[in-house]
């Protein structure tokens, strides 16, 4: 089942996870739901640069914050703050309902 979540673009969600046996950062991909600004946001491959970080500096923090374990992850990309969410999806949503994010 696949799960969709409304978050600001100052968010991004990332998974720790394994491919062809190696450890990598997935960059979950998102969708522009509704842009209240004049500003084209038509490429949206460079959602860090948006706000000043790279996806190396990223990764960087979140690694800081336990290690690279397996699981999602959440940068706060206004405020260069990072989160360890948990295993799963359902960990994401309630991590954005805890900081107050989104609503349930």
């Amino acid at each position: 089942m696949k799960t969709h979540l409304i978050y600001p673009l100052g968010y991004r969600v990332i998974r720790r996870g394994v491919k062809n046996s190696k450890l990598m950062w997935f960059f979950q991909k998102v969708e522009v739901f509704f842009n209240p600004t004049n500003f084209s946001i038509s490429d949206i491959s460079d959602i860090e640069g948006m706000f000043g970080a790279t996806k190396a500096s990223v990764v960087t923090e979140l690694f800081r914050i336990n290690g690279g374990k397996l699981g999602y992850y959440l940068a706060n990309l206004v405020d260069k703050k990072y989160y360890y969410c948990g295993n799963n999806q359902e960990d994401v949503k309630a991590k954005f309902i805890e900081l107050g994010v989104v609503i349930n």
